[in-house]
């Protein structure tokens, strides 16, 4: 069994590569991939930045040197429901898409969607039954929208919103290859709470995170130091819980191994 967990930041896998840290590979082997042979559920980990493209050209890399027998996007969410806690793990098998366009409109928001993944939501229910997990719907925005406006814009029955940057393109990509998807996302900033602008613009032109952006930032506008304490002290606990469950995913998807008597049962 094979699970490609895909992420844009490194602090969102700060506490998954600690249990699943990456392997000597061949010079030429294609980065940015890891991977770790870790019986019974082989773990490839992706970090891709948060651009569209480059989301793409990882996930066309992990295709190229093996076909998972399950993706996982995995990071950091903000919650659009009431009583969220930080930390809280929202899992989804499908995805839906808001466009920039849509931000002015209170009709119908869905741009597109994702259907259910049948597997992802087997394994996701399971993952309920292990965790505190709950099942929700990640919209994925294609530009940041406050989240007093998308929450205006979301069908009222949606069970535990969570909007996030990259979720809707790694399950269209999934849903096109017909490989089964799952989502998990750890939240770091409630619903009355919306993330400065300028705390997520640490990335390079290729979307590429970098230290040295941040602490640029923060010495150019110390304002902002306060927000980036809280919103560094949040991380740290959604990073901790989201490498707890994929723990508790590489358990649930050891047990799909073929010839293994509980699979039938789980998969």
């Amino acid at each position: 069994m094979i699970m490609a967990l895909f992420a844009a930041f490194p602090q969102e896998l700060k506490n998954v590569r600690k249990n699943y840290p990456s392997v000597e590979y061949p010079e030429n082997r294609l980065s940015p991939i890891q991977g770790k042979l870790h019986s019974p559920c082989d773990v490839i980990i992706v970090q891709t930045g948060v651009s569209v493209v480059n989301v793409e050209t990882a996930f066309r890399r992990v295709l190229q040197e093996c076909r998972p027998d399950i993706v996982l996007s995995a990071g950091f969410g903000g919650a659009l429901y009431e009583d969220a806690g930080i930390g809280d793990i929202v899992w989804s098998s499908r995805a839906f898409l808001m466009e920039g366009k849509k931000a002015g409109q209170h009709e119908h928001l869905m741009e597109d969607e994702v259907p259910d993944s049948p597997l992802g939501r087997r394994i996701g229910e399971k993952l309920r039954e292990k965790t505190s997990a709950r099942e929700g719907r990640i919209v994925t925005l294609s530009e940041l929208i406050a989240k007093s406006k998308i929450k205006g814009m979301i069908p009222g029955d949606f069970p535990f919103p969570v909007c996030d940057m990259e979720t809707f393109y790694l399950a269209r990509l999934s849903h096109q290859n017909r490989l089964p998807f799952l989502a998990v996302r750890s939240i770091t900033d409630r619903l009355n709470e919306d993330i400065p602008p300028e705390l997520l613009a640490v990335t390079d032109v290729t979307g590429r995170y970098h230290f040295s952006r941040a602490l640029g930032l923060l010495l150019a506008k110390p304002k902002l130091i306060p927000a980036s304490i809280r919103l560094g002290r949040n991380a740290l606990r959604a990073s901790k819980n989201l490498g707890m469950v994929v723990d508790s995913l590489v358990e649930i998807l050891g047990a799909c191994r073929p010839g293994n008597e509980t699979a039938e049962n789980i998969c």
